[in-house]
């Protein structure tokens, strides 16, 4: 077991970093927190990162909340890119990597390094990052339309400067810089899409405010409903409406504007594919390995079949072994519970 040659004393944001090497032996499928999620598509969303720099209000993760999240992982580029290949070889031609995360991807610092590994592996066509904008300067941007970055996601909700700070729960947030950086995207060879989350009675006016935005720079605008889940962050003041209430507004919005709100998965080449094998059934009772902390508190990373299991309510030491019982399998995301407590 060599993860104390990744695992660093230190802390990130009041997070303890776990670096994700080869040597750690920890696989990059199973982890809703870094690696590789196939969700049945040519679209692979790859993890090389769990950690954020902002902590938005509305945050469907909590990320950077260090008593929910007390651990980040960061995972080598190298590493990761032989994963992906492995992956590629099996899903096939044409394939979409959508590099999201569950904080932000940019926090990364090889992140260029990673879109140009990605344009190396012959079956993939397009390469899109979902980022918050905040860590884009121009020589990033440059840097990443040299490396062969298609489309660049920019979470942009308002254009208030002060309801922007709010809403992204970080005072250093700067609206200005974050505009500036869009408009250099535009001049770029790399498509820009803005998805402003609608926050119904905190942001409906910003939303309108934003529409206009891309319709004067000339980039796409994919809005996004207000969704909370088990662990995500809620904001009171915001109203969740239902998808067809949605649906409506986004219809007001496209003829107020004469603009494309809706797109279909059929226009950005989204087509089913075979998933990777699912390993483990549910209910399934076998033996792990624990190799690494769980994400979430008193949890635990398991390895089985060169996967990842996240087992709840687990603290047992590095290197053990522990029995349990698989719970959740979808996308190949493994969680579960365990069975002998002593």
């Amino acid at each position: 077991m060599k993860l104390e040659l990744i695992q660093e004393k230190k802390e990130v944001s009041k997070f303890n970093l776990i670096r994700i090497t080869k040597d750690s032996g920890i696989p990059l499928i199973g982890c809703i927190a870094f690696g590789i999620i196939d969700r049945g598509t040519n679209v692979l969303q790859v993890r090389c990162t769990s950690i954020c720099n902002m902590k938005c209000k509305f945050c469907s993760t909590s990320a950077n909340d260090f008593k929910m999240h007390p651990v980040n992982y960061i995972v080598d580029i190298d590493y990761l890119l032989g994963w992906v290949k492995e992956v590629a070889e099996f899903k096939g031609d044409n394939l979409q990597l959508f590099l999201d995360s569950v904080g932000d991807p940019l926090t990364h610092p090889d992140f260029v390094k990673l879109v140009e590994g990605l344009r190396k592996i012959k079956q993939i066509k397009d390469i899109i990052v979902i980022t918050n904008g905040t860590l884009l300067i121009k020589e990033k941007v440059d840097a990443l339309e040299k490396a062969g970055l298609t489309r660049i996601n920019i979470s942009l909700h308002s254009l208030d400067k002060e309801q922007s700070k709010k809403l992204f729960g970080n005072n250093v947030y700067d609206l200005d810089k974050v505009l500036e950086i869009i408009r250099y995207i535009t001049k770029s060879k790399i498509k820009l899409m803005l998805t402003p989350v609608l926050l119904r009675g905190v942001n409906d006016d910003e939303i309108e405010k934003i529409i206009k935005l891309a319709k004067e720079i000339n980039c796409l605008i994919g809005i996004q409903n207000y969704e909370t889940y088990k662990y995500s962050r809620k904001m009171k003041e915001a109203e969740k409406i239902t998808y067809w209430k949605f649906y409506r507004k986004i219809e007001e919005l496209e003829k107020k504007y004469d603009i494309k709100l809706r797109f279909q998965n059929e226009e950005f080449n989204v087509e089913k594919r075979e998933r990777l094998p699912v390993d483990f059934k549910i209910g399934e009772k076998l033996n792990v390995e624990i190799v690494a902390p769980g994400w979430f508190s008193n949890q635990m990373i398991g390895k089985a079949k060169n996967r990842c299991i996240s087992i709840n309510n687990c603290n047992h030491e590095l290197g053990k072994s522990v029995k349990v019982k698989i719970i959740e399998n979808n996308n190949n995301i493994y969680i579960a519970e365990r069975i002998n407590k002593n």
